[in-house]
């Protein structure tokens, strides 16, 4: 099917959703407590109070929390829903389904349902198009909301998806409404050279304690550590491109990441933060603290928010820093993996992400973080792996079979199970990567 005829039936599933919305005064929200979820909170946060629809959002951290709604309001989830078919078919509402996850099972719930889900219209949910991207094209059945293209790509970048398919049409529709900019460059953060180049995770390039190596890459480069990365004219962008990609290349980072990394940059003209890489990078770090209300009241153009946010964000990210340099030795090896158990860590997440796209490339890497009796795992690997592993499928079938759940992308997935079923859980997850890769 073409990338065309699979928008127009993504939309036509959005038309119905939008229906179903006009019929309803009120909308109770549940979205996803990522930069993905909380873009996608963000714009239905704006096209309902266009459409003058009274609504709450709660920000959860998947549908293995508990949820409340009253029966005859309208039940939104965002993010999250795809892959818990037999949850939400218990709802005895008004339900509709915004997702990017891997479809499990049928939705039938007891009142009417609208499921949104780019899997569904033979579109890839992983790399063409977030949940913020679904709620994009629901806000735009809703009514006219091209403006919203900004934060639809916010939610793309940090799913680490590609411009393609239904991104790219966003991205496009972006540029039309003149609040999307492509230009020439490095997608790095903003702020001075010099820290951005130690702080940033998105590419991670390994400066952290580490100043007598950053100075001589500095020197080699013939660059100013204190200039602002904003600011860097046409032949210092050259020049740190090189050496960025010179220093990927010599971490043995996933080759894949260059194209993201180098090349283009996307500026989000109607954001109180307009580098798109900043934007998400802040967004992501309030999600990650629990913080997500002040991420929502940025996007909604809150100046206040948006300075506490960039707190959030700088020492979110040296915490992060501080865990990648500590765990990276506790990496262990499998037949078909890598694996690191963490106990009461950070995030399992971030760590996860970070390790498998620039330090660990040739296997699935799985990070089991166990806190409060419960092991949250995320599993990551590269779009070349994810090609003959499945991680969302692997994730479902381990889990259920230690009594726990789990789903999500090719590319990235995740699960919850009981930390005393860890080892039997990483047997199977090994035994499973081994089968797909044979």
């Amino acid at each position: 099917m073409s990338s065309g005829s699979a928008i127009n039936l993504l939309r036509e599933r959005a038309r119905r959703a939008a229906d179903l919305v006009a019929k309803h005064e009120f909308v109770r929200i549940y979205t996803h407590h990522d930069a993905d979820g909380i873009s996608a909170g963000a714009i239905l946060a704006k096209s309902l109070l266009r459409a003058g629809k009274a609504f709450h959002i709660t920000f959860l951290k998947g549908l293995n929390e508990p949820f409340e709604y009253e029966r005859g309001e309208l039940l939104v989830f965002a993010d999250m829903g795809s892959g818990y078919a037999d949850l939400i078919s218990q709802v005895e509402t008004d339900v509709v389904v915004l997702d990017h996850h891997i479809p499990n099972g049928e939705i039938r719930p007891k009142g009417n349902i609208v499921h949104v889900n780019p899997h569904l219209v033979g579109m890839d949910g992983t790399f063409e198009l977030s949940a913020s991207g679904v709620c994009y094209f629901f806000a735009n059945e809703l009514g006219r909301n091209r403006d919203l293209a900004s934060l639809a790509l916010i939610g793309a970048l940090g799913d680490k998806q590609k411009i393609v398919g239904g991104n790219e049409e966003i991205f496009k529709k972006g540029i039309e409404a003149g609040v999307v900019e492509e230009k020439k460059g490095v997608n790095l953060p903003s702020g001075k050279l010099r820290d951005v180049l130690v702080k940033s995770l998105e590419p991670y390039l390994d400066f952290y304690k580490k100043e007598e190596e950053l100075e001589e890459f500095l020197e080699k480069a013939g660059l100013d550590g204190d200039r602002e990365f904003d600011e860097l004219g046409e032949d210092e962008i050259r020049r740190l491109a090189d050496a960025v990609a010179l220093r990927l290349l010599k971490m043995n980072a996933y080759t894949g990441i260059f194209d993201q990394i180098i090349g283009k940059r996307i500026v989000l003209k109607n954001l109180l933060i307009k580098n798109a890489v900043m934007a998400v990078d802040v967004v992501n770090s309030c999600g990650r603290i629990g913080s997500m209300s002040t991420a929502l009241a940025m996007l909604l153009g809150d100046v206040e928010a948006m300075n506490r946010a960039i707190r959030i964000r700088d020492e979110y990210v040296v915490q992060i820093l501080e865990e990648l340099k500590k765990r990276r030795e506790e990496v262990r090896e499998g037949f078909c993996i890598r694996y690191l158990i963490m106990e009461n860590g950070l995030s399992a997440s971030p760590v996860a992400t970070t390790l498998s796209r620039y330090v660990f490339t040739d296997k699935p890497l799985i990070v089991i973080n166990i806190k409060n009796e419960h092991a949250k795992v995320s599993a990551r690997t590269n779009e070349a792996l994810a090609e003959r592993v499945d991680l969302a499928e692997i994730m479902r079938l381990a889990a259920e079979r230690v009594g726990g759940r789990g789903g999500g992308h090719r590319v990235a997935a995740g699960a919850n199970i009981a930390p005393d079923k860890v080892e039997e859980f990483l047997k199977e997850v090994d035994r499973l990567c081994c089968a797909m890769l044979v």
